[in-house]
């Protein structure tokens, strides 16, 4: 039986599954659940001796993993984007196929980004917290009713642009159509007739910027969109806007997205992903009052299901894999093709038949 290190999220349900095909390892996270305790180099290098597959979470695959574990013939990952801790480069040299658990967060994704455009809307959040420290009393009865009343706004109707309209774009899509919103999007690489089928209008980003009520950031991080959304941008939004960032930090401009709140160039925005993970005690982002701006803690994907989802997915790219049926979700694409691959990661393709 094969061997596989495992150090994502811990499932019980997916040991057994897992135990079945192969002799599971566990290690790192998978025991502690403790982000402090991913995996180094040297540690990752360690436990994946006399592995051939490694279902790696979010430690990190160098050139220097590759070269020091010649059992390792491949690696499923549980991320979307496996780039952000495994050298895909250097695994399609090293001819080990690197397979990802992709759309494992695509219902959390959006139904938390959508949950955060409708706390944009009706001030629930602030008056519930008025309650909890003022109770409801005749006194302040009046003054509670105004406060929703003045910060409350309906979504049918209204405008959403979403800027990356990929899986979870297209998922939220349908929830901002569900509640009868316009949907506009700004997505370079989608096909219009795509868009068309999903009655999505795509527009330039400045276009999405102008016309929208609410804007929705979901776009993938690439070299080329860093910074994709800034002072132009917000200069552009209708003041009454609301804006949601569960993508990535990376692809707005920070300080112009503070400007924009505090100047009231837009009247809102809840943001998820931020350019320093933990924020710490000092950041400015805590001087912009709450009723400009909700904050969570990249939590987008935190829900009960992600595990089953990530493992469901990973899994079946084994199982294919194994069989030699596909390459099921690969992110080192053209791999199968090299000398490389057909010396490493081919000698487990279909050995399960």
């Amino acid at each position: 039986m094969l061997n596989m290190l495992w150090t994502g999220e811990y499932s019980a349900e997916w040991e057994e599954n897992f135990s079945k095909v192969v002799n599971v390892k566990r290690a790192g996270f998978n025991i502690t659940n403790n982000h402090a305790d991913h995996m180094n180099e040297d540690q990752v290098i360690e436990a994946l001796q006399g592995c051939e597959i490694y279902f790696c979470g979010y430690d990190a695959v160098t050139k220097k993993v590759l070269d020091n574990c010649p059992d390792l013939k491949l690696i499923l990952s549980v991320r979307d984007g496996p780039e952000e801790n495994i050298d895909l480069q250097a695994c399609k040299e090293a001819g080990v196929p690197v397979l990802n658990s992709a759309g494992r967060c695509t219902v959390s994704v959006a139904e938390l980004t959508f949950n955060l455009i409708m706390n944009m809307a009706r001030p629930v959040i602030d008056v519930t917290t008025r309650i909890r420290n003022e109770k409801w009393t005749a006194d302040n009865r009046a003054s509670l009713r105004s406060q929703m009343e003045k910060g409350s706004f309906e979504l049918c109707r209204k405008t959403l642009g979403i800027i990356g309209l990929g899986r979870n774009g297209q998922y939220l899509a349908k929830l901002g159509q569900a509640f009868n919103m316009k949907v506009v999007a700004y997505d370079p690489f989608l096909p219009e007739d795509v868009a068309t089928k999903m009655n999505v209008e795509l527009m330039s980003l400045n276009d999405v910027c102008r016309v929208s009520d609410y804007i929705s950031v979901l776009a993938r991080v690439t070299a080329e969109n860093k910074g994709l959304v800034g002072k132009e941008q917000f200069d552009l939004m209708k003041p009454e806007c609301g804006f949601v960032n569960t993508g990535r930090a990376a692809l707005v401009d920070t300080t112009a997205l503070k400007e924009a709140l505090v100047n009231g160039k837009i009247r809102k925005a809840a943001i998820d992903v931020h350019d320093k993970e933990p924020l710490g005690t000092e950041d400015s982002i805590y001087d912009i009052p709450a009723e400009k701006l909700i904050i969570t803690n990249h939590m987008a994907g935190f829900v009960n299901e992600r595990a089953w989802h990530q493992y469901d997915i990973g899994f079946d790219n084994m199982q294919k894999f194994l069989k030699g049926e596909m390459l099921q979700n690969n992110c080192t694409r053209g791999v199968e093709g090299t000398e490389a691959y057909k010396n490493r990661g081919a000698k487990l393709f279909g050995s399960a038949k």
